[in-house]
C-alpha cells in the first residue's frame, strides 16, 4: 500500500485503485508497448483526479475544523476521513459541496491548457502525443465524475448532500430517493455505454443504500 502526505493530510492507496483504473484504462486490451503506455499515463490522470477531488473534501472540512483528515484511495474511488470535530449541517454541506467543485475547477483548468497546447499526431512527437492524452482523460473524467457524482444517491457526494440537508429524521426518505436515483441513473448508463463494470458499480451503490435502509429498520 502506497502512503505519503500531501499538505499535511496522510494519504493511503490501495492496490485495488491502481486494479480498477488499469482496467478502465484498457489494460485487458493492451497489446503494445504503445497500449500500455496510455494505460499508464490514464491510471496517473485517474489518480490525480481522485486525490485532487478527495483534497476538496479534506482541506474545507480541516477549514471548518472536522480534525484531522486522512484520505482513502481503494478499488471504488476515494474516501475523505476526519476525526471528532463537529460540523454545523451548512459546513457538511459545504465540504461535501467541495470535492465536485475541485474536480469542476481541475477539468477548467486543463480546458485551457488542452486549447493552448500544439496539436499534433502521435507520429509526430510522441511526448506531446502522451501529454495531450493525459490533459484529455483528466478533462473528461473529471466532468463525468462531478455529474455523476452530485446525483442525489447514496453514497455518492449528492446522495450525501440530500442526506444532510433533510436531516436524520427523513433518512428513509433520503434512501427512497436514492434509490429511484440509482434505478434511473443505472437504466441510462446501461443503454448508453452497455457496459457491465457500469452496471456492476451501480449494483454496489445500490447495496450502500440497501444496508442503510435495513439498519433504519432494525433500529
Amino acid at each position: 500500500m502506497l502512503k505519503f502526505t500531501l499538505f499535511k493530510i496522510p494519504i493511503s492507496v490501495h492496490w485495488m485503485f491502481w486494479l480498477l483504473a488499469g482496467f478502465l484504462g484498457g489494460g485487458l486490451q493492451a497489446q503494445s508497448a504503445a497500449d500500455w503506455h496510455k494505460v499508464l499515463v490514464f491510471m496517473l490522470a485517474v489518480f490525480a483526479s481522485v486525490i485532487v477531488h478527495e483534497l476538496g473534501h479534506a482541506l474545507t472540512g480541516c477549514k471548518f475544523g472536522a480534525g484531522q483528515a486522512q484520505i482513502q484511495l481503494h478499488g471504488m474511488g476515494g474516501v475523505a476521513q476526519f476525526g471528532s470535530g463537529g460540523l454545523s449541517r451548512k459546513q457538511r454541506i459545504l465540504m461535501t459541496m467541495a470535492g465536485p467543485g475541485a474536480s469542476i475547477l481541475l477539468a477548467i483548468i486543463f480546458c485551457f491548457v488542452a486549447v493552448n497546447m500544439p496539436q499534433g499526431s502521435q507520429a509526430d512527437s510522441y511526448p506531446t502525443f502522451l501529454l495531450a492524452y493525459f490533459v484529455d482523460v483528466v478533462v473528461t473524467i473529471n466532468i463525468f465524475w462531478a455529474i455523476i457524482n452530485l446525483f442525489p444517491a447514496l453514497p455518492l457526494d449528492g446522495g450525501q448532500i440530500l442526506r444532510v440537508a433533510l436531516g436524520p429524521k427523513k433518512i428513509k426518505l433520503t434512501c427512497v430517493v436514492s434509490f429511484i436515483t440509482l434505478a434511473v441513473l443505472g437504466t441510462i448508463l446501461l443503454m448508453k455505454t452497455r457496459s457491465i463494470y457500469n452496471l456492476m458499480v451501480i449494483l454496489l451503490l445500490g447495496s450502500y443504500t440497501w444496508n442503510l435502509y435495513q439498519q433504519i429498520r432494525e433500529g
